[in-house]
């Protein structure tokens, strides 16, 4: 007994199911390159990057595979270098965007019904018309946001593993079957249909792998997408756009629409076709979006879905038991990757008392040996911020702390925007618990530190606990079983991705569900199959048959 399957949805059976993938969630690791291969790869890189500098990327509106090169152009700044550009990104209006709407309401009947075997191959087949011309994309990800080669490299290779992994995930849903328990003559059939109207993708400029995630995974479920990515990450985004369009994605499944975000969620929300959105950025953004939604909830034929991974104040909790070789090291990745702008970057260390001094003295000395600079350098270990908003920003916090007299800077805190959006790393340590740098999220390279009494654990558990608004992401470091549990008890709730003895950035090219509750999203965790769960309206068809015998008729032989 089992139930019939339709070749152009999805069957499920019970959710536990789901997380049945074994070996595809394991992420895959960037490959070690041999020297000669590696030294070539950098020739190229260098040859790549000349190029982009010379002549930059036009990065237009794209709504039904047409283009349009409008009149609001936008200039994507080298953040190294504030007098060049990379890319020009022409930004749609209000009629381009609805025309974008209309489009993708167009397109939906037709893709919804396209089987999933061939929504698969056509993300198998854009992997790989990525991975085969990486440099391009490289080169963007480093010339428009900062990144080193090391964390452009990891960025693209999570971008890699995110469509392979969600394609298992597509393979593995569709093979599933439901049954009734003790029903002879019931054939249930459990199709995952996509939502009922037009789903909406805005992303910051953290990453490309996020923002091709945030578009791809509703597109991939049998939806519509409008796709608004950050200025930054425009043209990285429009690479992986193009690579898609020749993989055989068809014209106004996904349309590729960056804009001004307020103008965007305006025009988006006023359709009565609205169905969801995919945001990633600041929690106050996620909330204008939901003030509008509910504002105009009476219009939708639909409740629209709001998927959002915002900020996070993300922490090391450090236990005197830690092994302070990977607290350090683990410490200076997390907080200075990117020059500490990942939604995931560590903002918050917890140190007892006893070991204080010695990691003091390690993060300081492994600060001073950091080489901050151009990111196309290859001794570069970090980068500059991504544009001058973030810099002022950041350079104002900065000047707060230095005439805050509970708060010392121990070493960093030079700011040069000369050339471009450079700032030192910062250590600086926190007398009072309540400061807001402990409490609110930082986005840059500081880092504060609060000093614990080694017999005031669980106190300073409780701290933590209740610290901040945001639960992102958190590392605990101990060596002690019992304390793991005991820090475990009491942070269960400051963070949705918890990790032991490790960055809370988590691994730097794997794909774990993520997702942060809180202030610091919804926690649908993407990277699962929960999250493409997300972006589906599942119906339930029962069949009850006359005699147990008989057969049942699929829904496409009964149409």
């Amino acid at each position: 007994m089992g139930a019939t399957s339709i070749s152009s949805e999805l069957v499920i059976a019970h959710p536990a199911a789901i997380l049945d993938t074994k070996d595809k969630d394991k992420p895959k690791e960037a490959p070690k390159a041999e020297p000669e291969i590696q030294m070539n790869g950098e020739l190229l890189l260098n040859h790549a990057i000349l190029q982009s500098q010379r002549k930059p990327l036009e990065v237009p509106t794209v709504v039904s595979g047409e283009e349009f090169f409008t009149m609001d152009m936008q200039k994507v700044c080298c953040p190294h270098e504030i007098s060049e550009h990379i890319a020009r990104v022409f930004y749609a209006n209000r009629c381009q965007i609805e025309k974008a709407i209309k489009s993708s309401l167009d397109a939906q009947g037709n893709w919804s019904m396209v089987p999933a075997e061939e929504r698969l191959a056509i993300w198998r087949k854009a992997a790989s018309i990525i991975e085969s011309d990486l440099m391009e994309l490289k080169v963007h990800l480093i010339l428009s946001l900062g990144k080193t080669e090391s964390d452009a490299s990891n960025d693209v290779c999570r971008l890699l593993n995110s469509l392979r992994s969600n394609s298992d995930y597509l393979e593995h849903l569709s093979q599933l079957r439901f049954d009734i328990t003790g029903e002879v003559n019931v054939f249930p059939s459990f199709y995952l249909r996509p939502l009922d109207g037009f789903v909406a993708a805005m992303s910051s400029f953290e990453s490309v792998a996020l923002s091709a995630g945030l578009a791809l995974s509703p597109v991939l479920m049998g939806n519509t997408v409008l796709w608004n990515p950050a200025l930054e990450v425009a043209s990285a985004s429009y690479l992986v756009y193009k690579a898609f369009r020749k993989a055989g994605l068809p014209k106004g499944v996904l349309n590729f629409v960056p804009s001004n975000d307020r103008l965007f969620v305006d025009t988006i929300t006023d359709s009565i076709h609205f169905a969801g959105v995919n945001y990633h950025g600041t929690a106050e953004g996620y909330r204008h979006i939901h003030k509008l939604v509910g504002d105009k909830m009476k219009r939708y034929i639909c409740f629209p879905r709001l998927a959002a991974e915002c900020q996070g104040t993300n922490f090391h909790f450090v236990h005197s038991s830690a092994k302070l070789d990977a607290v350090c090291s683990a410490t200076m990745d997390a907080a200075f990757n990117f020059a500490g702008q990942y939604s995931t970057s560590l903002s918050r260390l917890f140190v007892p008392s006893s070991l204080w001094p010695e990691l003091k003295e390690r993060l300081c000395h492994a600060i001073a040996e950091l080489k901050v600079g151009n990111p196309t350098a290859k001794d570069t270990k970090m980068g500059p911020v991504v544009n001058h908003l973030a810099f002022e920003r950041l350079e104002k916090l900065i000047n707060r702390t230095k005439l805050t007299h509970t708060l010392e800077i121990l070493c960093g805190g030079n700011c040069d925007r000369s050339v471009g959006n450079f700032i030192t790393p910062i250590l600086a340590v926190a007398q009072d618990p309540l400061d807001p740098l402990l409490s609110e999220p930082i986005g840059g390279p500081i880092l504060p530190v609060f000093v614990y009494a080694d017999d005031a654990l669980t106190d300073a558990l409780q701290l933590l606990a209740h610290q901040s608004k945001y639960a992102l992401s958190g590392s605990i470091f101990a060596s002690r079983d019992e304390i793991i549990s005991h820090c475990l008890k009491h942070l269960r709730m400051s963070a949705s991705n918890l990790y032991i003895n490790e960055r809370c950035t988590g691994h730097p090219d794997g794909i774990p569900p993520f997702g942060g509750n809180r202030l610091s999203g919804t926690n649908d965790k993407s990277g699962s199959a929960y999250f493409l769960m997300r972006w589906s309206s599942p119906m339930l068809v029962e069949e009850t048959l006359d005699t147990p015998m008989a057969v049942p008729l699929s829904i496409e032989k009964r149409t």
